[in-house]
């Protein structure tokens, strides 16, 4: 019952009769689609395993409940509309249709010989009608009643009484949602207590949450303070973690996750959930299991690829085709890193660990050493594709890593952090993570910024987030964005 009470508070009961409803109409779409032409039959063959049409079908219909996830058609900016929803649910079709055809294709399938080219077009017309009739016609009607409406409504507090608390209560009164019930505030500002602000009431001051909060059965948490610092922010939100409720800041503390990884639920109303109470089995358990085998196969894949780029390293130079070091993992266990070497052997360190310590110290952006006569050739091109990191997959099968995560830092890096920044070290690192796919060497993210989207991934990992991570990652290694 906890769990399910857990559930209900992150993801609210309009998200979860989203997503059932979605999966049921996709499950109509493929009867429909098999009922068309029911006395035919197509396979889809590999050296791997046999798959009949339905089956195939119900793969697809699975899979797009992720591309749903990915292209935000859970979020209410988009729910609640009707040509942007059309036109994501076509894009999630048919992104997952053209997905499993390209792996039907590299894995020899005799199923394209069949020629089921009618059926698949039949199935993604069916499987765009019948989901959107479903959210548009069924779900706006229901959600338009008043008595649902109120149902589906979530009370809110907001954590400081400020100019952001304020304007953060203007445009909870201007949403054309009527999504949120704002309750009113909490403030450490003694002044403040027994007032209103904009109307809303300031209840008490932060020591009074374990009391508020069942009192007035808030739902969700909203910090809206803007003059904090980030360590102090970090104690205040797991002093809100405490109430089981879903955390949400509403600052420019974390205006770094919403500018490179869109996480708004509406257009005029900016916020980033930054802590959920939901604790799933997939961090737990299924991510470490989906981690070893995907990490097996990619090695059974590359297998070719890494003997030749071992061939390379050691005609370009001399030296080990591997670098070892040692760095920071989960809760600041140290661990042997792996990759291919970049750089000549026996070079100075000290200029690499001089430009950290200048990063960290002064929040520069994160950016590498450009120029950098210690690299070698062959190590250019590695760096530039990420190909040098796939050593890393050993770090994986040993548990060290994870396929996504924040990535491992050296100990002297470590060591030049403050308290809030170590705090990305509570889940496994990873070979890419939030940071690499939306910041990695960029001129406008600063170390801080780097910090906040490790400590954002951390607090929300879960398996829709590192599959947009894994759909993100892809162009990164195909054209070598951020790479040196």
């Amino acid at each position: 019952m906890n769990f399910i009470k857990s559930a209900i508070r992150k993801y609210s009961l309009i998200k979860i009769f989203l997503f059932l409803g979605d999966f049921i109409a996709l499950f109509v779409s493929v009867i429909i689609t098999l009922s068309i032409e029911f006395n035919k039959s197509f396979y889809f063959r590999s050296p791997f395993y046999k798959v009949g049409q339905a089956e195939f079908y119900l793969i697809v219909s699975l899979l797009t409940l992720f591309f749903f996830r990915y292209f935000n058609l859970y979020k209410r900016k988009i729910y609640l509309t009707f040509f942007e929803q059309f036109i994501e649910i076509f894009k999630s079709v048919l992104f997952c249709s053209l997905l499993l055809i390209i792996i039907i294709f590299f894995t020899k399938s005799d199923r394209l010989d069949d020629n089921p080219r009618t059926h698949d077009i039949l199935f993604i017309f069916t499987t765009v009608t019948t989901t959107f009739f479903y959210r548009i016609i069924f779900l706006k009607a229901f959600y338009k009643k008043s008595d649902i409406k109120n149902f589906f409504t979530r009370k809110i507090l907001a954590i400081g009484a400020g100019k952001i608390g304020m304007d953060f209560s203007v445009n909870i009164k201007k949403s054309r949602f009527n999504y949120f019930d704002l309750v009113g505030f909490v403030d450490d500002d003694i002044t403040k207590k027994n007032t209103t602000i904009n109307g809303f009431p300031v209840l008490g001051q932060t020591k009074d949450l374990e009391y508020i909060i069942p009192n007035y059965n808030i739902d969700e948490i909203f910090i809206t303070i803007e003059s904090i610092s980030y360590n102090n922010l970090m104690n205040l939100i797991t002093h809100c973690k405490k109430s089981g409720n879903q955390v949400n800041l509403v600052s420019s503390h974390y205006h770094i996750v919403n500018r490179k990884f869109d996480t708004s639920e509406f257009d005029n109303l900016h916020y980033i959930s930054i802590s959920s109470s939901l604790i799933t089995i997939y961090p737990l358990f299924l991510k470490s299991i989906l981690d070893k085998i995907l990490t097996v196969m990619m090695l059974l894949l590359l297998f070719p690829l890494l003997i030749l780029i071992g061939i390379l390293i050691k005609l370009g130079s001399r030296g080990s085709i591997f670098y070892k070091t040692q760095v920071i993992g989960r809760n600041g266990v140290p661990f042997i890193w792996y990759k291919f070497r970049t750089m000549k052997e026996n070079n100075n360190q000290d200029v690499h660990q001089n430009h950290l310590e200048q990063i960290i110290k002064q929040n520069k952006s994160v950016e590498k050493l450009k120029n950098d006569p210690r690299i070698t050739k062959i190590g250019r091109y590695l760096r530039k594709f990420s190909l040098d990191e796939l050593p890393q997959l050993l770090n994986v099968l040993k548990g060290d890593m994870s396929l996504i995560g924040p990535r491992p830092c050296l100990p002297y890096e470590y060591n030049l952090m403050d308290d809030w920044q170590k705090r990305r070290t509570s889940v496994t690192p990873g070979i890419t993570g939030l940071w690499q796919v939306t910041g990695r060497n960029r001129k406008d993210v600063t170390f801080n910024d780097s910090m906040v989207l490790d400590l954002y991934y951390s607090e929300n990992q879960s398996f829709g987030l590192d599959f947009r991570i894994l759909i993100k990652t892809i162009p990164v290694v195909l054209f070598g964005n951020g790479g040196t």
